[in-house]
């Protein structure tokens, strides 16, 4: 088997899953960026897929395997990228890490915090890259603010509103499970998993590794498998963010402040950001006031496929490695836990709880309060509250 520690350039691509975000984003990342990579073979179980997928790419029928592992199994392949859904990405990843290949994941990594810590440990050992596509950190908007911060414009930070209460429920290509986001085996969770990404984009915010987590969730149908709300409070030492996030028509938008200043970022319509045009940022800091309403768009994928190619160029960790991925499973997965129970959820969580093993449906194995949201809501196939 061919090893991708040393590796050549461009770096040869294996696609595993050709649903809407790979053919959407990855692939036309992959192939607007030919110094850095060539796409060599795709994998898709469903035909139509999986010929969509071969065509663009522009491969022989011999190149597009119905059988992710039939991929995996070739010799020429330096970097895997798994597009599938979640709770089928760890056998594939530690297959091909242990390979010597580099693997780039779809968020989350997983949807049980055991399993995603058994991949970063796989990609240690075979000193390989592990990467995740957390591309809102590209976000022009999110850059500006980082930037911002970073120059002192409102002091250290000390608060972060992060409101995603906007967000479409999409589903997933109709040829595979449409709705397989609301199924909590599948997704690992409801709006907040699918959204985890502003639970990234929170920490970034605050700087500093999320500590301790109080959340929580409703449906608006009862029963139903998964929250359709989430509210969250995330904590470091010495600062909090609160994100809110649903599947909906509520107010988007979100703002950080210090003790000398804020930033506020709007979109259009009072929208969420990635289902809404970005409208301005205005900050009110130690430079005076102004708004800003010129940003460069950025393709975040495409920054996120370029900065992990020059990862691997340069022995460097990719700008979201797999470790920081567990820590963001687990934090996301620490709300839905306070929400069943009511209480303040400390992080790391322990190796022995039943949400570190399983994951949300880990909850099930819990004695929950009949006023648990949780078990009210019918959620994660938790059909009656215990005492």
């Amino acid at each position: 088997m061919a090893t991708a520690t040393a590796a050549t350039h461009p770096l040869r691509v294996g696609l595993v899953g050709c649903g809407n975000v790979a053919l959407t984003d990855h692939l036309p990342a992959y192939l607007a960026l030919p110094d850095r990579y060539t796409v060599v073979a795709v994998a898709d179980p469903n035909e139509e897929r999986r010929a969509m997928g071969r065509r663009m790419a522009g491969l022989a029928e011999a190149d597009a395997h119905a059988d992710a592992r039939a991929l995996l199994a070739r010799d020429d392949l330096d970097v895997i990228d798994l597009s599938t859904p979640q709770h089928v990405r760890r056998d594939l990843a530690i297959e091909a890490l242990e390979s010597g290949r580099h693997v780039l994941s779809e968020k989350p990594l997983a949807t049980v915090p055991a399993d995603a810590r058994r991949m970063v440990d796989a990609a240690a050992a075979a000193g390989v890259r592990l990467g995740i596509v957390h591309n809102y950190l590209f976000f022009p908007e999110i850059r500006r603010t980082l930037d911002l911060i970073a120059a002192g414009e409102i002091g250290p930070v000390e608060v972060a509103i992060l409101d995603w209460l906007g967000c479409d429920d999409n589903p997933g290509n109709a040829a595979y499970q449409p709705w397989w986001r609301h199924d909590p085996k599948a997704a690992g969770g409801g709006v907040l998993m699918d959204m985890l990404h502003i639970v990234y984009v929170a920490e970034a915010l605050l700087g500093a590794p999320i500590e301790r987590v109080s959340g929580w969730v409703t449906t608006r149908r009862r029963p139903f498998p998964v929250e359709e709300i989430a509210l969250a409070r995330f904590e470091t030492g010495d600062a909090a963010a609160l994100v809110n996030v649903g599947w909906g028509r509520g107010p988007g938008g979100f703002a950080v402040s210090g003790p000398d200043g804020r930033i506020e970022v709007r979109y259009e319509d009072g929208g969420s950001g990635a289902f809404a045009p970005f409208e301005a940022l205005e900050l009110v800091g130690r430079s005076g006031r102004r708004t800003e309403r010129d940003l460069a768009p950025v393709d975040g994928i495409l920054a996120i496929v370029r900065d992990f190619a020059d990862a691997i160029r340069d022995g460097r960790p990719p700008i979201a490695p797999g470790e920081q991925a567990l820590h963001v499973l687990e934090a996301t997965l620490a709300v839905y836990l306070s929400a069943a129970t009511g209480t303040l959820v400390e992080l790391p969580l322990p190796t022995d709880h039943p949400v570190w093993r399983e994951g949300v449906t880990g909850l099930a194995a819990l004695d929950l309060p009949r006023w648990s949201a949780v078990a009210r809501g019918g959620m994660y196939g938790i059909g009656t509250s215990k005492e």
